[in-house]
């Protein structure tokens, strides 16, 4: 028998390799990619030359490193995660810290915080819970236009806080697009009402960014901001106490969007969907009886957030912190089966495995990041330059730094650049002798709130996919949802989480 030629054999394998495979950058995306290596590479050089010699070497070299991320991440040179990992070879490299000293931020409890969060929300979707929940909302809320949408944007801002946004969105809008099919075959002209349409694919999109202020695992600026304090400044957040501040912010902000788009800028044609509420009835009784399984994780997922609100106001001192309740969430999922004959658990690592870990890998980055700030000296140095800001109204600076970081994540992933922004933010407020917690609160905050681009936020992208938005629909509304961003961030900062967490200016 004739044996193939190795040549050949090779040439097959070359022709089949996954990476011959993969689609081609596309030319504006690669030039980005390209400018954006060079530029981090030369701007980080410039910082390292420019600061005074004066300054320690391990600072300056974390300042370098720090405009080097900072571009590669708002340019997406390289992957997000990949350019996280950067401190790891940095700081030992640069003499900034040893390997013992940076790796341990990619292990914070922060972290691990989240990833039970991301456990729990990939059982609530192993068993479409979240779809029942969703559903259930829209038809307690009610079905004609307005009502509807506020359904929609309370079911889509409830599960954001447990769910990633992306996820919540991806969910939703193919509910809302059924709707709008309906509503288009009860027209003569076989389309949905322009107007409508837009106000409900808005709705879902911007509701799940606002929704995932309410919690610590909602989004991940806020868990930035949280392992930030714990780690540069001692400070720790609790999940009930970041909810008195994140939930009462979330409520007001969705009522005003809702509000805004519903009666001001989208304001419904139509006063009546016939059969919107046999439809989404349907829709929710194609679900069937809750299964076993169903059952379960909604236990569950009751028992983490009760627990995560109660134990630290009942047992204050208690080793039983959020990390450490996440991952008992967690590993129940994988110990209860759901079917004790069949052995099918709550959760698989089949399905696990589809974890975001490169969220988790970005979160470590940028805590690793930070915490060289505070070590090197940098902060401290950063503080003394902006000392002379002194001279202006506190409320005056908060509106700025929000407007600065909002104005960014327009065009960036919110979770680099609070990344960036929290260590360097946090070096202004020492030199301007004001508690942290009064500047980093807005920059966690507005990363999250980027309502006017499709780049924005991974929701507004979903729903301009849809075809009912345009982005000049998009603009219309955001331009006003970021300046009541802004105001609410700034009250809410200066009033609900001094409260909460008795800061003093």
């Amino acid at each position: 028998m004739t044996q193939p030629s190795t040549a050949s054999s090779t040439e097959t394998e070359e022709d089949t390799a996954p990476g011959l495979l993969a689609p081609a950058e596309d030319r504006r995306v690669l030039l980005r990619k390209r400018t954006g290596l060079a530029l981090g590479v030369v701007l980080a050089a410039l910082v390292y030359l420019i600061m005074p010699q004066d300054v320690a070497q391990p600072a300056r070299a974390t300042a370098a490193i720090a405009v080097l991320m900072a571009v590669w991440w708002m340019t997406e040179a390289i992957p997000l995660a990949a350019t996280a990992l950067l401190p790891l070879l940095l700081f030992p490299a640069l003499g900034v810290s040893t390997i013992k000293e940076t790796a341990p931020p990619y292990a914070d409890p922060i972290i691990f915080l989240f990833m039970g969060g991301f456990f729990l929300a990939l059982a609530l979707q192993r068993w479409n819970l979240h779809r029942r929940i969703a559903l259930a909302t829209v038809l307690l809320v009610g079905t004609k236009p307005k009502q509807l949408i506020a359904g929609f944007m309370i079911a889509t801002g409830f599960l954001s806080m447990w769910v990633s946004n992306t996820a919540t969105a991806v969910m939703m809008l193919p509910i809302g697009i059924s709707v709008l099919t309906l509503v288009a075959n009860l027209n003569e002209e076989k389309k949905a009402p322009r107007n409508f349409s837009i106000a409900l694919m808005l709705g879902i999109a911007y509701s799940a960014s606002i929704g995932s202020l309410g919690t610590i695992i909602g989004t991940p600026p806020n868990a930035l901001m949280v392992g930030y304090m714990a780690d540069a400044h001692d400070v720790n957040i609790g999940f009930a106490q970041w909810m008195l501040v994140g939930v009462p912010l979330a409520v007001i902000f969705m009522a005003l969007a809702w509000y805004l788009l519903t009666f001001v800028i989208f304001k419904p044609e139509i006063t009546e969907i016939p059969g919107g509420k046999e439809m989404i009835r349907g829709e929710y009784k194609r679900l069937g009886r809750m299964s076993g399984g169903e059952k379960q994780v909604l236990a569950i997922f009751v028992l983490a957030a009760a627990s995560w609100i109660t134990v630290p106001l009942l047992w204050p001192d208690s080793n039983f912190a959020d990390a450490v309740i996440a991952m008992g969430v967690a590993i129940l999922l994988f110990v209860i089966p759901a079917n004790v004959k069949k052995g099918v658990p709550l959760l698989d690592w089949s399905s696990a495995k589809d974890l975001p870990w490169d969220i988790l890998i970005l979160f470590g980055g940028g805590l690793a990041l930070s915490s060289r700030f505070t070590a090197s000296g940098l902060s401290e140095w950063i503080g003394t330059k902006v000392s002379g800001l002194e001279a202006l109204p506190l409320i005056l600076i908060v509106l700025l730094i929000a407007a600065l970081v909002l104005g960014l994540t327009e065009l960036t992933s919110n979770t680099a650049t609070a990344a960036t922004f929290l260590p360097l933010i946090g070096g202004v407020a020492l030199g301007l002798g004001v508690d942290p917690l009064l500047l980093v609160i807005p920059v966690a905050i507005v990363a999250t709130c980027a309502f006017m681009l499709p780049v924005a936020t991974p929701p507004n992208a979903i729903a301009f996919s849809s075809g009912h938005v345009q982005i000049a629909d998009m603009v219309k509304a955001g331009v006003w949802l970021n300046l009541i961003a802004l105001v609410l961030t700034t009250l809410v900062t200066f009033t609900l989480a001094v409260w909460v967490f008795g800061i003093v200016y």
